[in-house]
């Protein structure tokens, strides 16, 4: 049975990921974080993505009409501007959560963290995508923890990004 070992997988290469991540972050803070701020962050990051994708999709296919653009390709520009909007967003959610404490980060390391946790999504969402037509036994447990990392792991990408970068003021 495929999934729980694609399932495995995915526990190993995230517990490694935030394993590594932790670790380095550990090495300079200017204060230790609180897992509430963590918390906050992450979930922040996880509402703003839907947010900035729609209002970045709905701005860019406005401009794109008010500037001459005909329909299909106006949706297309406006999917580029969604996937803009939303990595803009999950970004800026973590970094101003993170600005408020101890020290400061930066927001392009929460971008860049956005941008992978973003990659990460769409690698879970290849292996796990079920649109063949084989018919194959359903995929509970693995595909609905898929399912929350897809939606989380750029939110906590960019969580990870930017309090790896945070230093003293």
């Amino acid at each position: 049975m495929r999934p729980p070992r694609r399932l495995s997988l995915l526990v190993v290469a995230l517990a490694g990921w935030l394993g590594v991540a932790g670790g380095a972050a550990a090495q300079d803070d200017p204060r230790p974080l609180a897992g509430t701020r963590v918390a906050a962050q992450v979930s922040a990051g996880v509402l703003a993505t839907p947010v900035g994708f729609v209002a970045g999709g709905v701005l860019t296919e406005w401009a794109a009409e008010r500037l001459g653009v005909e329909d299909p390709r106006a949706s297309s520009v406006a999917l580029v501007g969604a996937w803009t909007g939303a990595a803009l967003a999950t970004a800026g959610a973590p970094a101003a959560i993170g600005a408020r404490g101890p020290g400061t980060g930066s927001y392009a390391a929460a971008l860049g963290g956005a941008l992978v946790g973003g990659a990460g999504s769409l690698l879970l969402v290849r292996i796990f995508d079920r649109g063949d037509e084989v018919p194959r036994p359903p995929c509970r447990l693995a595909c609905t923890l898929a399912a929350v990392a897809v939606f989380t792991l750029p939110s906590i990408g960019a969580t990870v990004g930017f309090n790896l970068s945070r230093h003293e003021h």
